[in-house]
């Protein structure tokens, strides 16, 4: 048995449970057994004839829904999401299962031995002062495994805005970064004059350049103010899609439509909406 073989089981026995959850291992074991039953030549003529590819659409649709249950605070759907979401790790592991590849077993033994690889502040002797050393020694560790470049990890399909906010976090943590908050605000008025002056100038190559810098600065500034870009985004179109329903409501009250608004209409209804419409 190697040392992390024995850390593991060093550790187990240590854990104390929440109440009800003394049975986890069973509930998981009963659960994997499910989507074994699914897939099998009696089970659901649906779930047999899946993919990974088919699956992975399911995924990403299960994910954002996680996150709109975190936005709205809503902890009872959290709850279900999270659930739904572990089943495509299921859903994953039989297939895998079934073609020989590995388990579901191999895949919490992986995630194990990274955790406790990557955590020797908490399972080994070194010591850390602070979160962002911790980033550091986490970075170290990967680069030490030769698993990992600066800017590997960063998965190619990330939605744009979280991928800049990732490329900056891991660069940061070598030193390449703004020197705080007021450094990359300056950068920001920076960037937005030239795209001003890119724009002046008619030059249509140039004004798509500054503004997408324009861009991976202001979702650095995240970073810095400890806000995730992704998540800010999406809560502000939330609201904007929550207000201009109630425009429209608004203006369908009034037998008018929206079209024939004027603009300085349109900015009284819209002040409005900010006061009426609660996020």
């Amino acid at each position: 048995m190697g040392p992390q073989n024995s850390l593991i089981v060093d550790f187990a026995p240590s854990l104390t449970y929440p109440c009800g959850m003394a049975d986890i291992g069973k509930k998981f074991h009963e659960l994997v057994e499910i989507m074994a039953k699914l897939r099998a030549p009696d089970g659901c003529p649906w779930d047999r004839e899946q993919s990974y590819k088919d699956i992975a659409a399911h995924t990403l649709e299960e994910t954002h829904e996680v996150l709109e249950a975190i936005d709205r605070e809503d902890y009872d759907s959290l709850k279900e999401e999270l659930g739904d979401l572990l089943l495509q790790i299921l859903f994953y592991s039989q297939i895998a299962t079934e073609e020989g590849r590995f388990t579901i077993d191999d895949v919490v033994d992986s995630i194990t031995r990274k955790l406790i690889h990557r955590h020797p502040h908490v399972f080994g002797d070194t010591k850390v002062s602070g979160p962002g050393e911790v980033l550091k020694q986490w970075e170290q560790l990967k680069k030490k495994e030769g698993k990992d470049t600066v800017l590997g990890g960063v998965p190619a399909n990330l939605p744009a805005l979280l991928k800049a906010f990732r490329l900056g976090e891991k660069t940061s943590r070598v030193g390449f970064d703004w020197p705080n908050a007021e450094g990359i605000l300056d950068k920001i008025e920076e960037e937005s004059r030239e795209l001003h002056d890119a724009r002046s100038a008619g030059d249509e190559k140039a004004v798509d350049h500054e503004f997408g810098d324009l861009l991976f600065t202001l979702a650095n500034l995240g970073r810095f103010l400890k806000i995730d870009p992704e998540g800010s985004l999406r809560r502000a179109t939330a609201r904007y899609m929550q207000r201009f329903s109630w425009m429209e409501k608004q203006a369908a009250k009034e037998g008018r439509e929206l079209r024939t608004l004027t603009p300085e209409e349109w900015d009284a209804l819209w002040e409005k909406a900010k006061i009426e419409v609660k996020p």
